[in-house]
């Protein structure tokens, strides 16, 4: 038994070792070229990406002068000297697109790998001017060391890759640690060796596995030296051999590597050690035999059944119970270890309270779906004790109880719905100290008021977006509507301008006719006059024919006009009438903004009715003037022949004058009533005028109402919709 006890702890001992040596190398091979190689080189490295020349050849983009370029460093001052060992160099463009590469052409690079490319892409431009450097394998397995440099300095036109051997770096390692340390590629060729002897090179046989070495037979199958020998006393020589992966710094392998270390001082030592065990254990064993019955006899049974006696108190929840009285030995340290259970069952017991009366429902559910404790508030809910639940005692669904006994799926919060309430949910794994579940503590409270108010909420925001909406809608189009009134009360005023100069030009030639009119009342007059005298004047009677002859074309001249005015009159009146019909169609459209102006189209419509009205009579009058006229002309172009009958048609004359005077007499009359009619036109079109003035001013303050409408609108609409996203954000 003891030398299996020997022989497992030196094996074990051994196996420390040999793990040890993984972080150990790591951390030296890390210190040598991660951090000391490349602040040796990045000096040499930098002054490289600033020559001329290179500089020179990426400005221009010859990549057969950048190609000479790279080659000519393998004829540098430090890789002659020896100080570095280059293997290529490689240039890029700005976005790591490969330009050129030097005659030794490696035929891979560490931008090869996409996370690296990706991560040297992503530099911002200040990161992008430092050098970056990478520990990488080429596709034989050999390790090699990158580093990344801008070209061109401050401003990079391109980047610099320069690939070198740093294994020379490592020389000494070996016997720093204390064994023999090499390097291999993936045919198991030696690319690097470092012995304890303190020599190193490159190239040559990997290690031999010996019987101790952890790929062939282990030191655990390895047979022991007798008692009492050494090494150098039996001529044995233990040697143990590990396999090594070094890390590149990226989660990736960089190099594999073997260390192998003599270890027969250790076994040496170890083989002393046993045998002294065993004197010792003897001796102790036969002195521990005799106190140990006694002990056991007075000590140990009592103070195990007052231990016994108080574990049973405290898993009753009896925290505080005495413990016996020990010393600091085995039992002390049992005692301490029973006053550490004892404190967490009373902590446990104060959780266990503290959850039985916390107001948030809680219950624990077992990996196989059952109820294994629900607390007060939770039994209170469901009206029922854990013991007579089932897995889905709140009717949740199949698939979350599956959820529950996944730990994948855990912790998890959400709020779901049952038949009852709106549920706010918070279920978390209870795991053991090796991570296995051991159920899951499911804590639910009813949010059914909060949830409800929060749809509340939502669809009276949607309802208020939507309101909104339209009134943002219906101030456009009432937007559209004033802009259009305005345009029309542009128009109509306009028009009834245009209209009351018709007016005005028509009110002057009615002057013109009521002065024609007088001038044929004074002729008619003069008629009388040389009729009653013509007994007496027939020697001027031919004279005063032509006169009169004259007179009756300016008069037939004057009815003309006449007509013509009153067509004019009656085409205003008919223009007029339009007009007012256009504008209560549009008074009609305003809505109630229109009223005032319906009134007055009305108004100019009655108005250019009776104007109508009122040419019609004038026209009447005026055929019949022209009736009269004619008359008086055929009389007047027959004095010339029946002059010497002037006494038996004196009477006949005189008749003739007394009804060209009732006619001119009534036709003044018309004309007054013409210049009044024209005269009252002329006040309501005015009016009218004065109205679309009106009108226009309304319209532009209800378009300045609308776009304050429209704005408000918008306003509320764009609350309501910072007003939803805090909400959805709460």
């Amino acid at each position: 038994m003891l030398l299996w006890t020997g022989d497992t702890y030196r094996n074990f001992a051994i196996e420390t070792l040999n793990n040890s040596v993984s972080g150990t190398v790591n951390f030296f091979v890390g210190s040598r070229v991660a951090t000391d190689y490349a602040d040796k080189i990045t000096p040499i490295a930098n002054e490289w990406s600033r020559l001329g020349s290179l500089v020179k050849s990426y400005q221009e983009n010859d990549q057969t002068r950048m190609k000479a370029e790279l080659d000519i460093l393998s004829n540098a001052r430090e890789v002659v000297q020896g100080d570095l060992t280059l293997i290529d160099a490689i240039a890029y463009d700005t976005d790591f697109n490969q330009l050129a590469t030097s005659k030794a052409n490696l035929g891979a690079s560490v931008t090869d790998d996409p996370n690296v490319k990706a991560f040297l892409t992503g530099r911002d431009k200040g990161e992008a001017r430092k050098p970056a450097s990478f520990m990488w394998t080429t596709p034989d397995g050999r390790p090699v060391f990158s580093l990344i440099l801008p070209v061109g300095g401050f401003r990079a036109v391109g980047f610099l890759e320069v690939i070198t051997d740093p294994l020379p770096t490592l020389a000494g390692i070996g016997k720093v640690l204390g064994g023999n340390f090499q390097i291999l590629d993936k045919s198991g060729t030696v690319l690097f060796e470092s012995l304890e002897d303190g020599e190193a090179s490159e190239g040559g046989t990997a290690i031999t596995q010996t019987e101790d070495s952890a790929e062939g037979e282990t030191a655990e199958n390895a047979q022991p030296a007798d008692a009492g020998t050494t090494p150098a006393d039996t001529g044995e020589t233990h040697r143990a051999a590990v396999d090594v992966t070094i890390s590149d710094g990226r989660g990736g392998i960089w190099a594999e590597a073997v260390f192998d270390r003599d270890i027969s001082d250790f076994y040496a030592q170890t083989d002393d050690l046993r045998a002294l065990s065993i004197e010792i254990l003897i001796g102790v064993l036969l002195a521990a035999w005799v106190a140990g019955w006694l002990l056991l006899r007075t000590t140990v049974f009592r103070n195990l059944r007052a231990f016994s006696r108080a574990m049973t108190s405290i898993s009753e929840g009896d925290t505080n119970v005495n413990l016996p009285q020990v010393g600091s030995d085995e039992i002390g340290d049992m005692k301490k270890a029973l006053i550490a259970l004892r404190e967490s069952v009373r902590q446990a017991l104060i959780l266990q309270n503290m959850v039985e009366h916390t107001p948030t429902m809680t219950a624990l559910i077992t990996p196989d779906g059952k109820v294994g404790y629900l607390n007060a508030s939770g039994q209170e809910y469901v009206g029922a004790p854990a013991s007579s639940l089932s897995g889905d005692f709140l009717e949740l669904g199949a698939d979350f109880q599956s959820r529950l006994s996944n730990p994948a799926n855990l912790p998890f919060t959400e709020i779901i719905q049952n038949k009852r309430d709106y549920l706010e949910i918070l279920a978390a794994p209870v795991l053991d100290k090796d991570n296995a579940l051991l159920g899951t503590m499911l804590a639910w409270n009813a949010v059914t008021e909060r949830e409800e108010s929060k749809i509340a909420v939502t669809e009276m925001m949607a309802e208020v977006a939507r309101v909104a909406q339209s009134v943002t809608e219906q101030s456009e189009g009432l937007l559209e509507l004033a802009s259009e009134l305005t345009d029309q009360s542009q128009n109509t005023v306009q028009q009834s301008g245009g209209a009351l100069d018709v007016s005005r030009e028509a009110a002057s030639n009615t002057q013109n006719v009521a002065t024609a009119v007088e001038e044929l009342s004074s002729s008619i007059a003069e008629i009388n006059r040389q009729a009653t005298e013509a007994s007496d004047v027939t020697g001027r009677a031919q004279k005063e024919a032509e006169e009169s002859q004259r007179n009756i074309g300016s008069l037939e001249k004057a009815s003309s006009e006449i007509g013509s005015i009153i067509d004019l009159i009656n085409d205003i009146a008919h223009r007029t009438k339009l007009l007012s019909l256009n504008a209560t169609i549009e008074a009609e459209r305003a809505g109630e903004l229109g009223k005032g102006f319906a009134v007055v189209a009305n108004e100019v419509k009655s108005l250019a009715d009776q104007t109508a009205n009122a040419t019609g009579q004038i026209g009447d009058l005026t055929t019949a003037i022209q009736q009269e006229v004619q008359k008086a002309a055929h009389s007047i172009s027959t004095v010339g022949d029946v002059i010497h009958q002037v006494n038996d048609i004196q009477s006949t004359i005189t008749q003739s004058v007394d009804e060209q005077r009732r006619a001119t007499s009534e036709i003044s009359e018309n004309v007054q009533r013409i210049a009044e009619g024209a005269g009252s036109m002329d006040e309501m079109i005015r009016f009218v005028n004065e109205g679309a003035l009106g009108t226009g001013r309304n319209a532009q303050d209800l378009n300045t109402a609308s776009h304050q409408l429209s704005e408000m609108a918008r306003n509320l609409s764009d609350r309501m919709r910072e007003f939803s996203e805090r909400m959805k954000l709460t």
